[in-house]
C-alpha cells in the first residue's frame, strides 16, 4: 500500500537553524551546540532517507556547526598573555549574530506580508515554487554507508584539523583561500589515477584551512554523483574507503 511522507522544506540552512532554535525553545544567546549540531544533522539524513538533494549550502552550515561544536570542547588558549577576543572566548559569535540578523529580517517579512494581505493593495510577483526532483540512483556510489557516516567522518576530521591546528595560526592568520571544487576534484581524481584507492581522513591530509576541507568534501559528494567514485565501507566504525570507479563503470565522459 503506497503511502506519502511530508517534510518541512526550508528556505536555506538558517531557516532550518532557526526553526530547530524556536522548535526546542532555545536561548538564541546561549545555543547548545551539541543538541543543535545532532538535530542538524539528523534532518539532512531524513532528507538523504527521502531522496531528496541537499545542497551545498546545507552541507557548508553543517560542517560550521562541527566545527564550533569542536572547538566548544577544547580548553580556550592564550597567547604571550595577549587578551582574547569574544570569538576566542565563545565560537558561537558569529552565529549568534547571524542569526539575530535573521531573525530581524525574518519578522520584517512577516510584518509587509501582513500589511499585505490587511489592504491588498501591493502587488507583488507571486512566489516560485521550487520542487525538489529526486536525485536518480541518488549517491547510489555508497556502499554500506549514508549521508551520516560521512558528515561524522567529516566531523572527526575538523576536530583533528582544530586540534593539531597551531594556536597563534589559528587566531592571527587570516587569509582568502582560492581554492575551488573544481580544483579539488581534478587533485581527487590525479590521487586516486595513483592510488586507486584512498582512505576518507586522508583526503583532508594537506587541507589548511576549515574552507578546505569543506571545499573538498563538496568535491567528493559531485564525484559520487557523477559516478566517478565508490565510496565504502566494510561495517561500522570501520574506516571509509574512496575508490576509483573504472570507465567502464563510469557512464560519463571523463573529460566532460
Amino acid at each position: 500500500m503506497a503511502y506519502n511522507v511530508k517534510i518541512e522544506v526550508f528556505e536555506g540552512p538558517f531557516d532550518l537553524l532557526f526553526h530547530l532554535i524556536e522548535k526546542n525553545k532555545l536561548d538564541i544567546y546561549d545555543i547548545p551546540m551539541t543538541e543543535i549540531t545532532d538535530q542538524y544533522i539528523a534532518y539532512l539524513s531524513e532528507l538523504e532517507e527521502l531522496n531528496l538533494d541537499v545542497t551545498s549550502e546545507f552541507l557548508i552550515m553543517a560542517a560550521t556547526l562541527i566545527e564550533i561544536k569542536s572547538k566548544m570542547l577544547l580548553p580556550i588558549q592564550s597567547i604571550d598573555n595577549e587578551q582574547l577576543s569574544i570569538e576566542d572566548i565563545d565560537p558561537r559569535g558569529e552565529l549568534v549574530r547571524r542569526l539575530l540578523e535573521y531573525k530581524k529580517y525574518k519578522a520584517a517579512a512577516e510584518e509587509l506580508k501582513q500589511k499585505e494581505q490587511k489592504y491588498q493593495k501591493i502587488y507583488f510577483k507571486t512566489k516560485e515554487e521550487f520542487i525538489l526532483d529526486p536525485i536518480e540512483e541518488p549517491f547510489s556510489e555508497l556502499e554500506n554507508i549514508d549521508m551520516k557516516d560521512l558528515l561524522s567522518a567529516l566531523s572527526k576530521c575538523m576536530e583533528r584539523k582544530i586540534r593539531t591546528a597551531s594556536p597563534e595560526k589559528t587566531i592571527r592568520e587570516m587569509q582568502r583561500d582560492t581554492i575551488t571544487i573544481d580544483d579539488k576534484i581534478n587533485e581527487i581524481i590525479c590521487i586516486l589515477a595513483n592510488e586507486r584507492k584512498i582512505l576518507f581522513q586522508d583526503m583532508f591530509s594537506n587541507a589548511s584551512t576549515k574552507l578546505e576541507v569543506i571545499t573538498t568534501f563538496l568535491a567528493l559528494l559531485e564525484l559520487m554523483k557523477l559516478k566517478r567514485v565508490l565510496v565504502n565501507q566494510n561495517s561500522a566504525y570501520k574506516d571509509i574507503i574512496i575508490e576509483l570507479r573504472e570507465p567502464t563503470e563510469q557512464g560519463v565522459d571523463m573529460n566532460g
